[in-house]
C-alpha cells in the first residue's frame, strides 16, 4: 500500500522530462478497464494520440492521451483538434493528466462535446490518487513511481531547501520543518523547550541509520552551530535532555560508543510527514498563483507568461514567510526582553520592499497587485491553506524565540496567563461589521472567541458603549440622508461595511436592529454580553486617582491626534468635529489608558513587561506611541502602556501558556493577520460600484447578488489599498468594467 501524500507528490513533482514514467503508470492503471491497450508513443509527435485501443479490427473508436503539460486545458484541445484529422472515427477521449482538473472538468466536457464531438473521460491527479491501491499492479506502479520520483528528492535535501523559505542556511530549514513537524504532532500540553529541542535533535539525526549514526559530540556541535548565540553548557544540558526522552521509542543509542540514530520507522514516519508537507506547500504556491492571476485580470493588467507567474509567485510566497519570521521575531524578542513597546510589526508593503530590495528582482507586476495577493490570501484563506499557513506562523515564532533563548518555556512563562482585558471602540465596532460575513472570514470575533475560550475576561467601559451608540446613529442619520442626495464626507464605518456586504439599503434599518432598539446603549451591552461574553466594567474611578500631569499629558497626545484628523477634513472641505464630541472621545482614551495603568499599580499587579493582568486591546496607533511621548514630555518615570495589538493576541493565543485551552477548532481558526485599515474611510468610488453591479444582477437572486458585490468590492478595495492621506482615491472606468464584468461571470 503506497500513501495518497507519497502517490500525490511523484504526481505533481512529473514535468516533459518524465513523460514515459507516467505514459508506463497510466498505461497500467488503465489496464483493468481495457487490457488490451498498449502505449504507442513517439516523442517526434503522435498525431495527438499516444495510445491506442488495439481491437481484432483496429477499433479507433477510443482514444487515449497521457500528459504532464501544466497547461492541460490546451493540451487538450489540441489532442481533440489533432484527432478530427488522423482519426475522424474516434468518439471517446480519455485524457490521463498529472495535474488536477477539480470543478473545470464539467466545463471542458462540455467544450470536447461542443466544439469536437468527442466525449471526454478526464483520468486526473484525483482519479490517480484514489485508484492507487484497487489492484496490486496499481500499488507496485506507483510505489515505483514514487521511488524514482520521490524518494531521490528527500535523501538529497532537495525538499528541506524548498521550505522556509525565510531562512537561507540548509540546517536551519531542516531543523524549521521538524520543529513544524514536531508543534503539529505533539502534546499542547508538552513544555515548549522539550518541543524545540525533541525536534532539532530528530533534524539534526534525520539521515543516520545503525549503519551511519552520530556521536553525541557531534550531535552537541550540530546544535550548537545551529544557535551560535547560546552558551554550549546550555545546549547541550537541553540536547541531552532531549535524547534521553527520545531513547528507545524514536531512536537507538549505542551507549558503548555514545552514538545514536533514529529508528527505522521514525526515519520513514518523518519522510513520509515531509513529503505531506511538501505537497501543502504545492497547494499553498498553487493558491497564490490563482490568487495572483485573478488580481491581475481585476485590475485589467497584462496575463504573465507562465515563467513570469511562477517567480512572481516565488516573491509573493518569500514575502509572506518573511512577514511570518519577521512578526515571530518582534514577538519573542519583546518577550525575552521585556519591551512590550518593541511589539510593532510591518506592514506587507514593507516587507515586499526589503525583499525586492535584498533580491535585486525586478518585477514584472505593479508592487499594489502584489501586496493585495498576498493580503487576501492570509486574511481568507481556504481551509487546507489556513491550517498550513497558521502551522508556518506558529513554526517561525518558536524558531524565533530559541534563536533568543534556549529555555523557551521560561520565557513564555513570563506572558500573563489570566488576564482582564479593555476592548477599545476600534475592536468592538469590527465585531459587529462581521455579522455581515460568512462565519469562516469574522477574524476579529474569531480572535476574541478564542481568548474567552482561553480563560480571558472580556470588557468595555460605559465610554465605549456611548460611542458604538453614537456610531450606530450617525449609521442611521447617514442613511437616511443618502435617501434625500443630502449626503456629505466619509460614510461611517458599519455604513460602509453594509453596503460592501452588497446588501439592499432598503433593508439597512432592520439590520441595525440587532444591535439597537429604544435603549441603544442597554441593547448594546446586552448584545455584547450574549454574544460576545463582552461585559461592562468602568475604568473612571481609577482614570480620577492618577496624577494630574499624567492625566493631562496622555490627554494631549490623543488631542494632538484629533488635530490632525480634524485638519484633514478641513483639507477636503468638510467640517472639523465639534469641541463637545471631541472632549467626550479623548476622556474615553483617556479613562481607558489611565484607568488601566492606575488598576495596575492600586492592585500591585506583577511589574514585568508582559506579567501584568489590566491590558488594553485597541487598533489605534496612538496608544502604543504615548509611553514614548510621554517620557520626553514629563519627568520622571512612565507607567509601561497598557495597551497591546491584536497582531499580539494573535501569536499569544497560537504559542502562549494559555494555548492548551483553546480547542482544535478554535486554533484553526485563529487569524493569521488581522486588516488593520478596517476603519478606514471607504471611498466613493467602490460604494457606486456596488450600485452598479446591484443593477447589473438584478436578475438573480438577492443572496447571488449579495455575494457577488462584496466579493468584487473586497478585490477592489485591496487593489486600490488604504485611502492616501488626502482621502483621494480612484478606480478607473476600465478596471470599474473589468470588475463588473468579472463579477457577472463569476
Amino acid at each position: 500500500m503506497i500513501s495518497a501524500d507519497r502517490f500525490a507528490k511523484a504526481l505533481r513533482e512529473l514535468d516533459g522530462s518524465k513523460w514515459r514514467l507516467f505514459e508506463r503508470l497510466a498505461a497500467t492503471f488503465l489496464a483493468s478497464e481495457f487490457p488490451e491497450l498498449r502505449p504507442v508513443a513517439d516523442p517526434s509527435g503522435d498525431d495527438g494520440i499516444d495510445a491506442l485501443l488495439y481491437q481484432p479490427v483496429d477499433d479507433t473508436k477510443t482514444v487515449v492521451q497521457f500528459s504532464v503539460r501544466k497547461d492541460w486545458q490546451d493540451k487538450l484541445h489540441e489532442t481533440c483538434r489533432r484527432i478530427k484529422k488522423t482519426c475522424p472515427s474516434a468518439n471517446v477521449l480519455i485524457f490521463a493528466t498529472n495535474q488536477t482538473m477539480g470543478s473545470k472538468v464539467a466545463a471542458q466536457r462540455k467544450s470536447v462535446r461542443e466544439n469536437h464531438g468527442l466525449y471526454l473521460d478526464p483520468r486526473d491527479s484525483e482519479w490517480f490518487i484514489s485508484t492507487r491501491n484497487a489492484t496490486a499492479a496499481n500499488t507496485a506502479e506507483a510505489e515505483q513511481l514514487a521511488q524514482n520520483i520521490v524518494d531521490p528528492l528527500l535523501n538529497s535535501g532537495s525538499i528541506i531547501e524548498t521550505q522556509a523559505q525565510a531562512l537561507d542556511d540548509l540546517e536551519a530549514k531542516a531543523a524549521f520543518v521538524h520543529l513544524g513537524l514536531q508543534w503539529e504532532d505533539d502534546n499542547r500540553e508538552k513544555g515548549l523547550t522539550k518541543v524545540c529541542f525533541e525536534a532539532i535533535v530528530r533534524s539534526v539525526l534525520r539521515d543516520t541509520t545503525s549503519e551511519a549514526r552520530m556521536s553525541r559530540t557531534e550531535i552537541h556541535k550540530k546544535v550548537k552551530d545551529l544557535l551560535p548565540a547560546h552558551p554550549s553548557e546550555l545546549l547541550d544540558g537541553k540536547v541531552d535532555g532531549a535524547l534521553g526522552r527520545l531513547d528507545k521509542k524514536f531512536i537507538r543509542n549505542w551507549r558503548k560508543e555514545d552514538e545514536f540514530c533514529l529508528t527505522w520507522d521514525e526515519r520513514q514516519r518523518l519522510r513520509d510527514r515531509v513529503t505531506e508537507l511538501s505537497l501543502l506547500d504545492g497547494i499553498l504556491v498553487s493558491e497564490l498563483e490563482a490568487a495572483l492571476s485573478a488580481s491581475l485580470d481585476e485590475a485589467n493588467a497584462e496575463e504573465l507568461e507562465t515563467s513570469e507567474l511562477e517567480a512572481t509567485t516565488g516573491v509573493a510566497r518569500m514575502v509572506l514567510e518573511r512577514i511570518f519570521l519577521e512578526r515571530g521575531e518582534a514577538f519573542a524578542s519583546a518577550i525575552t526582553r521585556g519591551r512590550s513597546g518593541e511589539v510593532r510589526f510591518n506592514d506587507i508593503e514593507a516587507v515586499l520592499d526589503s525583499v525586492v530590495s535584498a533580491s535585486g528582482i525586478k518585477l514584472p507586476v505593479p508592487s499594489d497587485i502584489l501586496v493585495a495577493t498576498i493580503q487576501g490570501v492570509l486574511l481568507d484563506p481556504p481551509d487546507e491553506v489556513r491550517a498550513y499557513l497558521r502551522g508556518l506562523s506558529d513554526t517561525y515564532t518558536l524558531f524565533a524565540f530559541l534563536r533568543e533563548t534556549p529555555d523557551v518555556q521560561s520565557a513564555v512563562v513570563k506572558i500573563f496567563s489570566d488576564a482582564d482585558i479593555w476592548l477599545d471602540t476600534s475592536v468592538i465596532l469590527p465585531l459587529l461589521a462581521e455579522e455581515l460575513l460568512d462565519e469562516s472570514a469574522r477574524n476579529h470575533t474569531a480572535l476574541l472567541h478564542a481568548a474567552t475560550e482561553a480563560g480571558l475576561r472580556l470588557y468595555v467601559t460605559p465610554g465605549v458603549i456611548e460611542e458604538v451608540a453614537y456610531h450606530l446613529r450617525g449609521c442611521q442619520g447617514y442613511a437616511r440622508a443618502v435617501a434625500r442626495q443630502g449626503a456629505y464626507g466619509d460614510p461611517p464605518f458599519l455604513y460602509s461595511a453594509y453596503r460592501m456586504s452588497g446588501r439592499s439599503l432598503e433593508d439597512f434599518d432592520r439590520w441595525l436592529m440587532n444591535y439597537v432598539g429604544n435603549n441603544p446603549e442597554e441593547d448594546i451591552l446586552q448584545y455584547f454580553e450574549e454574544v460576545h461574553q463582552i461585559d461592562e466594567n468602568d475604568l473612571k474611578d481609577f482614570a480620577n486617582r492618577a496624577a494630574i500631569e499624567f492625566r493631562a499629558g496622555v490627554a494631549e497626545v490623543w488631542h494632538r491626534k484629533r488635530d490632525q484628523k480634524d485638519q484633514r477634513l478641513i483639507a477636503l472641505g468638510l467640517d472639523p468635529m465639534d469641541s463637545q464630541t471631541r472632549t467626550r472621545l479623548v476622556d474615553h482614551d483617556v479613562e481607558n489608558y489611565v484607568g488601566i495603568v492606575m488598576r495596575r499599580i492600586e492592585r500591585r499587579e506583577q511589574r514585568s513587561a508582559f506579567g501584568y493582568r489590566s491590558w488594553w486591546l485597541t487598533l489605534d496607533g496612538t496608544a502604543f506611541k504615548i509611553g514614548t511621548v510621554l517620557k520626553t514630555e514629563l519627568n520622571g518615570s512612565v507607567p509601561p502602556s497598557p495597551a497591546i495589538s491584536s497582531d499580539f493576541m494573535i501569536n499569544y493565543l497560537s504559542v502562549g501558556p494559555i494555548r492548551s485551552k483553546l480547542t482544535k477548532n478554535s486554533e484553526k481558526m485563529l487569524p493569521l493577520m488581522l486588516n488593520m485599515h478596517a476603519l478606514d474611510a471607504v471611498p466613493q468610488d467602490l460604494l457606486d460600484l456596488a450600485d452598479e453591479i446591484r443593477a447589473d444582477l438584478a436578475d438573480l437572486p438577492s443572496r447571488v447578488v449579495r455575494r457577488k458585490i462584496k466579493e468584487t468590492l473586497e478585490d477592489a478595495r485591496r487593489l486600490l489599498g488604504p485611502v492616501t492621506e488626502t482621502g483621494e482615491v480612484g478606480l478607473t472606468e476600465e478596471i470599474k468594467r473589468k470588475l463588473r464584468e468579472h463579477a457577472r461571470r463569476a
